[in-house]
């Protein structure tokens, strides 16, 4: 883990994160999701995906990953404005995902901590991530402080599932003591 460095993402990034996309997916989210939706992701849609997002990216928003150098891009967390706008000033956590041969290793907990410090530095005042309410990372927010603040039915591969945001609502207090890379 202590290899591993943590950096604002570019275009040329798009490949490896999808391919950490859809592994994660296949992974975390067997058995939550029609497996036909989970089988039909295909890694070359996606990088088109992000390379679009990552080219067309505002100032309000970011992506960063995570880097092994041997493995390359192992992880990655998108952000931005609350996309509902619920909030004055309230941040999203878009997307935060590892692979599963590097979970466990502080990886997460430190995108979501570039997260946060981004989020500080953009003024923002508190931050929200939703996550499937079956995912057994929701441990992993909870763990970070986070608590569920809202839930909601969406639609994935035709199948209503339930999401759960954890919120924080002072990311100041969020951010302390978490070791972000500087260079995020």
């Amino acid at each position: 883990m202590a290899t591993v460095s943590i950096r604002a993402a570019n275009a040329g990034d798009a490949g490896a994160i999808a391919r950490v996309y859809v592994r994660t997916w296949r992974v975390a989210y067997r058995g939550l999701l029609p497996s036909r939706a989970l089988n039909d992701m295909n890694e070359l849609r996606e990088t088109l995906y992000w390379w679009t997002t990552l080219c067309e990216a505002g100032a309000d928003t970011f992506s960063f990953v995570a880097e092994d150098p041997e493995a390359g891009v192992v992880g990655f967390v998108t952000g931005g404005p609350e996309r509902a706008r619920a909030t004055d000033r309230r941040a999203e956590v878009y997307t935060l995902y590892v692979l599963p041969g590097f979970q466990r290793q502080g990886i997460g907990k430190r995108l979501l901590a570039a997260a946060g410090d981004r989020f500080r530095r953009g003024d923002f005042r508190a931050m929200v991530v939703w996550v499937l309410a079956g995912n057994p990372a929701r441990g992993f927010y909870e763990s970070r402080g986070g608590s569920p603040c809202a839930a909601r039915a969406i639609r994935v591969g035709g199948r209503q599932v339930q999401e759960v945001a954890y919120g924080w609502s002072d990311l100041s207090a969020f951010s302390a003591g978490i070791d972000a890379d500087p260079a995020a």
